[in-house]
């Protein structure tokens, strides 16, 4: 067998002084074994070494050649994302997961400087696919009744020029307190015929100038009976007393109240 039909499987490796597989170097035709000196990952620590010491005149270096090829390298970067579009997406994965903030940043000022093409992209998009949004809006509703009461509780509030700042998380927390029970009468959400559920309600109506906040939101029972229907806009003390007599009144507006003063001081120590 001559000399030129030997196939070399392994190579040593110029610095790292390993033996390896002839995959774990660069080919190089320029060299007699068509293969680079250095294996792969010594030059991948090398290139890594490099940049640290000559950051900037790396980036200057690429931002004169971006200049200069700035149409061949988009080309190039679009060619390379439709032949490996897992690749680029687990890339982006695992940069955002890294940089969070650097990534909202980022899409902030894009957002602020593309607002029209934004919007006007999200336009056409709903005009296309109404039904598939629509769909996709309904199955959420139903999944999350208790973030879309919520969403309709601050909505309400914004149009009245209230403070909404009512969370999803707060919202439960309201539900907890009360052990999914009716702030007022005490009564579960469901009866045996489900003619009853909770409601979010605002304890100072908003007609009378009550928020969706935190402390002016409980869970009254709705549906046949419910107290929450029959307080509607009433003034909750006036209506109590209605409902259920003084004494008892008392009993319930001090519960609701105690609970309010809970929530206030919660807010006064996460801030």
């Amino acid at each position: 067998m001559s000399a030129d039909e030997i196939t070399v499987t392994s190579k040593r490796c110029s610095t790292c002084k390993e033996t390896k597989a002839v995959s774990a170097f660069s080919r190089d035709s320029t060299r007699k074994d068509g293969l680079r000196s250095q294996c792969k990952e010594c030059e991948r620590e090398a290139g890594r070494v490099y940049y640290a010491a000559n950051s900037e005149k790396v980036r200057e270096k690429g931002r004169v050649y971006y200049a200069a090829n700035s149409e061949k390298v988009r080309e190039r970067g679009r060619v390379y994302r439709a032949a490996n579009p897992e690749k680029v997406r687990e890339t982006k994965r695992v940069y955002r997961a890294a940089n969070p903030d650097k990534v909202r940043e980022k899409d902030r000022v894009y957002r602020e400087e593309n607002l029209e093409k934004l919007n006007e992209k999200s336009r056409v998009y709903r005009a296309a696919n109404s039904e598939k949004l629509n769909e996709k809006s309904r199955v959420w509703q139903v999944a999350n009744p208790e973030k879309v009461r919520v969403h309709n509780q601050r909505r309400r509030a914004r149009k009245a020029n209230l403070p909404n700042t009512l969370t999803a998380a707060e919202w439960q927390y309201a539900i907890d307190y009360f052990h999914g029970y009716c702030a007022v009468c005490g009564r579960p959400p469901k009866d045996l015929f489900k003619t009853r559920r909770v409601n979010a309600d605002h304890w100072i109506p908003l007609s009378k100038g009550g928020g969706t906040t935190a402390d002016n939101i409980v869970p009254l029972c709705s549906g046949e009976d419910g107290c929450n229907n029959r307080k509607g806009n009433k003034d909750p003390e006036v209506w109590l007393v209605l409902k259920f007599g003084k004494r008892k009144a008392r009993v319930i507006l001090k519960r609701i109240l105690e609970y309010f003063e809970l929530v206030k001081a919660k807010d006064k120590e996460v801030a």
